[in-house]
Formats: C-alpha cells, sequence, structure tokens
C-alpha cells in the first residue's frame, strides 16, 4: 500500500518538476526580452528585465551574461537621459571584465571605449582620453576582430586631441585609424570618419594634395552606401571643391560645386539658406578666374533666396503686431518691408503677401492715396506674371485681382 501511494505520488509530481523549472527565472531569457523592450524604447520595462537578468547572473556566476546586462543597462539609461546612472552601470561593467576576464581583456577594452564616449558626450574630455587610451593600449596587443576596434578607439581619441586643438597628434591618429580600418575592414563605411577628418585638417592647413585623395576615397565610399544623392555627400563634395579650387583644377572644382548646389536643393529644397550659401561659393570661384558675367548670375540667385526669406520674416512679425493690434508699429514695418522689397528688386511673389497686407493698414487709417499706390504696385506684378505666362488680359479688361 505505501509502495503504491508513493509511485502515484511520483507519477502525480514527476510532470510538475520541470514545469516549475522552466517558471524559475532564466537569465538569457531575461537578456533576450529586455533587449526586444529596449529596441522598442520601453524603457522601464527593459530594465526591470536587466534587472532580473543581473540577479540570475550573479547567482549562476554567468559573467558573459552580467556583463552584457550592466553595458545593456547603460544604453538603457543613457538614452532615457540618466547619465549619472548610466556612467555608475559602465563603471560596474568595467569592474565586472577586469575580474572575470583580465586587465588586458578586449571585453574591458569594449567597455573602456563606452566609458569614453559616454565621458565626451558629457563635455569631460580628460577622462575620456584617458579611458580611450586605455583601451588602445589593450587591442593594439590583439589581432583579427578587435583591430576594427581599436581603429575606433584611434578615432575617437584623434576626435579628442583635435577638440584641444593638438593637431599634430590628432593626425598621426588618424592616419594610424585609416590604417588599421583598411586592414581589417576595407571598404567599411565606418572609416569614413577618420578619413574625412584627416582630410578636414589637411584643408585648413591648405594641403590640398594630401586632402584630395582622401576626399575622393570618402566620396566613393559614400556613394556605395548611400547612393548618389545622398546629404551624406554634402560635406565631402563641398570640402573637395574647395581643394579643387585651391589646386586651381578649375573644371573638376566647378563640376563639384555645381554637384553640391544639386544636393543642396534636392535635399533641403532650392530656397534653402545653405543654396544662397553654396551660390556664394561658386561668385567667388567665377570672380576668382574673371568670370564676372557667371559670377554676377550665382551672385544675384543667392540675393534673391536671402532677400525672399528676410522678407518672409518681416511680414510673419507683421503679422504678429496686427494680433497684438499695434497698428502702428505694423505700419512702421509693412513700409521698411516695401521699401527693403523695393531697393533689394525682391520677387513679386514674395512682395504680394506684405504689399496686400500694407495697403489694407493704409486704408484702415484713411491714408487711401499711399494704399492706392501700394495696390498699383500689387497689380503691376500681377500683370507681369500674366506676361511669363501668355495670360495678359485685353486692352480695357480689369486687370487681374
Amino acid at each position: 500500500m505505501g509502495l503504491r501511494i508513493a509511485l502515484l505520488f511520483l507519477t502525480v509530481i514527476a510532470p510538475i518538476a520541470p514545469a516549475l523549472a522552466d517558471d524559475a527565472p532564466d537569465g538569457r531569457a531575461e537578456l533576450d526580452k529586455g533587449r526586444q523592450a529596449y529596441a522598442q524604447q520601453q524603457y522601464a520595462d527593459a530594465l526591470t528585465r536587466f534587472d532580473a537578468a543581473e540577479k540570475d547572473a550573479r547567482t549562476e556566476g554567468d559573467a558573459a551574461v552580467l556583463l552584457e546586462c550592466l553595458r545593456l543597462r547603460a544604453a538603457v539609461q543613457r538614452d532615457s537621459g540618466d547619465a549619472a546612472h548610466a556612467e555608475s552601470s559602465l563603471a560596474a561593467a568595467a569592474e565586472e571584465a577586469a575580474k572575470s576576464y583580465g586587465e588586458s581583456s578586449p571585453e574591458l577594452a569594449a567597455v573602456l571605449e563606452e566609458i569614453a564616449a559616454g565621458d565626451r558626450a558629457q563635455g569631460r574630455a580628460a577622462p575620456a582620453l584617458a579611458a580611450i587610451e586605455k583601451a588602445i593600449k589593450i587591442r593594439d596587443a590583439q589581432t583579427g576582430a578587435a583591430r576594427a576596434g581599436l581603429a575606433r578607439d584611434l578615432t575617437l581619441a584623434a576626435v579628442l586631441h583635435q577638440q584641444a586643438e593638438q593637431v599634430g597628434p590628432a593626425m598621426e591618429l588618424l592616419k594610424r585609424a585609416i590604417r588599421e580600418w583598411s586592414m581589417a575592414e576595407p571598404g567599411d563605411p565606418q572609416c569614413l570618419p577618420a578619413i574625412e577628418a584627416l582630410a578636414g585638417i589637411y584643408r585648413d592647413r591648405s594641403q590640398y594634395a594630401d586632402a584630395e585623395p582622401l576626399l575622393q576615397r570618402a566620396i566613393r565610399m559614400r556613394e556605395a552606401a548611400d547612393g548618389l544623392e545622398t546629404a551624406e555627400l554634402i560635406p565631402s563634395v563641398d570640402s573637395l571643391a574647395y581643394v579643387e579650387f585651391g589646386l586651381q583644377k578649375y573644371p573638376e572644382a566647378e563640376a563639384l560645386y555645381k554637384r553640391l548646389l544639386n544636393l543642396w536643393e534636392k535635399n533641403a529644397g532650392d530656397g534653402h539658406p545653405m543654396v544662397a550659401l553654396t551660390l556664394d561659393k561658386m561668385a567667388e570661384f567665377y570672380a576668382a578666374q574673371q568670370r564676372y558675367a557667371e559670377a554676377e548670375t550665382v551672385a544675384t540667385a543667392a540675393l534673391e533666396i536671402r532677400t525672399k526669406t528676410y522678407i518672409a520674416s518681416l511680414n510673419q512679425t507683421g503679422r504678429v503686431l496686427l494680433m497684438e493690434a499695434k497698428m502702428e508699429d505694423a505700419e512702421d514695418l509693412y513700409h521698411r518691408t516695401a521699401q527693403i522689397g523695393e531697393l533689394a528688386k525682391a520677387p513679386d511673389d514674395a512682395m504680394d503677401s506684405p504689399l496686400r497686407i500694407y495697403a489694407r493698414i493704409l486704408r484702415e487709417m484713411r491714408r487711401d492715396d499711399e494704399a492706392a499706390a501700394v495696390e498699383k504696385r500689387v497689380k503691376d506684378a500681377l500683370l507681369r506674371k500674366a506676361d511669363r505666362e501668355g495670360r495678359r488680359p485685353a486692352p480695357g479688361a480689369t486687370p487681374p485681382q
């Protein structure tokens, strides 16, 4: 009887035991769930998952899961604006990496890289440089995949030196970074920050012959990675146009300036302030070659963009003054707007709205003669538009309103 009861007990309990084990917290599973929550920007849930995974990892002595938990938790804290706790989590990760993997381990180097990036983001250049130099020392002794990490660290160290106006050390570090990228990951777009930074230093030091091949390489890589019309090309195309100008390679420079103009127009719109700035650069380029007619054309186009922007800003300010019932202030502003538009030869479409508003203000102030003169400017502009579009009314017809 007793044996039968014992067998019955095992039959009932045995299927339950594995289920209880399955319900127990699992560090790797919690880690994966936390990672998914992080990807969906569910930061509170992600932190809860990482805390559970960390607790289980410490219980099981799983150094890999524990280290990953600490680093991911720091990432969540950083992205949610909690820089202080992110710093603490990375400090704990560095301690754990050193204890579990050693002071010369790639695991510690990876954490030091993140610490350096965090310090740099907080404007703490000295500790950032100290951390990244430790990472460089560790990775310098590694081979294979670790070389890509070394290239990243060298680039960050160069940027920190450059920010401290230590150009010489920055240049040497960038050269090393480019060499490491070329050996570890040939053609990888991750090397672009190093290439473009070194090219920028050469450009600013008027070492155009050194900057030219780097910028050409950067453009080819950007094109391969992002296409021929991406905004990511703009800085390198701009720099290479300047470099070719400096080398007096005028046909190459002109083609690049035209491409730069096209890139800005396509990515930002043809009325963007950077389009005007590009036109200014082209005006200087043409004037340097005594191609004054072309310089005047692009300079005038730049002025038109800036005039339209300024007129639009004045018009917006005037509308606010009217909302505040500041009639006299609004009249003064629109009077000046009309004068500026006339002096700058602003396009008719830019002046249409402010002139109409100005005319209404003058009518309300019983200054009918002045209002009529402004209204005539509006009608004349509409007639010019009709002429351009082949829609000018027949003689004696009422002008368009």
